[in-house]
C-alpha cells in the first residue's frame, strides 16, 4: 500500500535542521518498511529560513516526501501555534505512527498532539519496533532506568513517540518530494499583530552584537517608538520579554526566552526586564549583560555584569555612553 505509515518531525534549529532529526527520519524509514507504507517528515519553519542548503537538508533524511509549513509564525517556537499546524497535518495524513526526537520541542509537541487526537504518547523510548500484530512496540526506561516498559497504543491513532536519538547521519534521499505548505494553510492561534511590528523589529541572529530587550516595565504601547530610536541610535536590535507580547505590543518572533529566541549577542541591555527564568533561558548566550531595573532585588539583577538599579526611561537617554564604555566588550 501506498500511504502514509509514519509520520516523522523533523525540527529545525536556528535556521538549519536539528541533529536529532536525522535519528527519527532513520527509525521511521525503518518501521515503514516493515509495513510496507511511505515514511513522510513534517517541518514547521519561518519561511525566512527556507532556501537551497535547508532543502537539501530535508532531501538528505531519505523519506519518501517532507511537507514543510512555513509560516513567520513558526519564527520562534510558540507550542500553540506549532501544534495547531501539526494537527491539521496529522488528519489529513492519518498516518498509523507519528514520530518526534525527546528534545522539549519534541516532547512539548507530541504531548499536545496527543492530546487534541485522542491518543497515546510514550515518551523518551530508546527502541521502537513492529509487533507480528502491526502494534508499534515502545520500550523505555522505567522506575528510574531499572527496569525497561514495553508499550503498545492497542485501540487509538495515531500511535504517538518520542525517541531518545543517537548519533545519526545523513542518508541521501535525491528522490524525496518536498511540499511547501504556504502561511495561508496554517490556523491561527497566538494573537495577531500588525504587519508593521513584524516588519520593524529586526530578528536576532548568531552574529547580533548588540541587542536591547524592553520588558514589562514599558508603560505604554507608544512609548516603544521612544526605546526604537534609541535602538537604531546605538546598532542595537530590539527584542522583548514575554510580558509585551503577551500585551500585544510585539511580535511573537522578537520574545527571548524559553518559548522565545536565544540571543548570543556580545552585549544585552535589558530595561525594565524582571529575568524570570523563563528569559533567563533565551539570554544565556549573551556575553555581558547591562541590566536596568528599579528594584535591586530582580532576579536579572543578579545575573548581570552590569546592574543599574534605577528608572528605565531615564537611563535610557544614557544607552549612547554605556554601549561605547570600553569596560563592556
Amino acid at each position: 500500500m501506498a500511504e502514509t505509515a509514519v509520520l516523522a518531525l523533523l525540527q529545525q534549529a536556528e535556521g538549519i535542521l536539528h541533529p536529532d532529526s536525522y535519528g527519527v527520519a532513520s527509525a521511521a524509514r525503518t518501521l515503514a518498511a516493515q509495513c510496507d507504507g511511505d515514511a513522510v517528515g513534517v517541518s514547521l519553519v519561518d519561511n525566512m529560513i527556507m532556501g537551497e542548503t535547508f532543502t537539501a537538508q530535508l532531501k538528505s533524511t531519505g523519506l519518501c516526501r517532507v511537507y514543510v509549513i512555513a509560516d513567520r509564525r513558526f519564527a520562534a517556537f510558540i507550542a500553540e501555534e506549532h501544534c495547531a499546524a501539526l494537527v491539521k497535518l496529522i488528519r489529513d495524513l492519518n498516518p498509523d505512527i507519528f514520530l518526534a526526537p525527546a528534545t522539549p520541542e519534541g516532547r512539548a509537541l507530541s504531548s499536545m498532539a496527543a492530546a487534541a487526537l485522542h491518543t497515546g504518547v510514550t515518551a523518551d523510548c530508546t527502541a521502537l519496533r513492529l509487533r507480528a500484530d502491526g502494534l508499534l512496540l515502545q520500550t523505555r526506561p522505567a522506575f528510574g532506568g531499572n527496569v525497561m516498559a514495553e508499550i503498545v497504543t492497542p485501540k487509538t491513532r495515531p500511535q504517538v513517540a518520542t525517541i531518545r536519538c543517537g548519533v545519526a547521519s545523513p542518508s541521501g534521499g535525491a528522490d524525496t518530494q518536498i511540499v511547501l505548505i504556504g502561511p495561508g494553510w496554517v490556523p491561527a492561534r497566538a494573537r495577531e499583530v500588525s504587519a508593521e511590528w513584524v516588519e520593524r523589529v529586526p530578528p536576532v541572529g548568531r552574529n547580533e552584537d548588540v541587542v536591547l530587550a524592553l520588558g514589562g516595565g514599558v508603560a505604554a504601547r507608544e512609548d516603544i517608538a521612544l526605546f526604537r530610536d534609541i535602538a537604531e541610535r546605538v546598532g542595537a536590535s530590539l527584542m522583548c520579554s514575554r510580558a509585551l507580547v503577551e500585551r500585544g505590543w510585539f511580535p511573537r518572533g522578537a520574545q527571548i526566552g524559553l518559548s522565545g529566541r536565544r540571543v548570543d549577542a556580545g552585549l544585552l541591555i535589558t530595561l525594565g526586564v524582571s529575568g524570570s527564568a523563563q528569559f533567563m533561558a533565551g539570554a544565556q548566550g549573551a556575553k555581558k549583560l547591562i541590566a536596568v531595573n528599579p528594584d535591586e532585588n530582580a532576579p536579572i539583577m543578579r545575573a548581570a555584569d552590569v546592574p543599574i538599579i534605577g528608572n528605565m526611561y531615564e537611563i535610557a537617554h544614557e544607552l549612547d555612553a554605556l554601549v561605547g564604555a570600553k569596560q563592556l566588550h
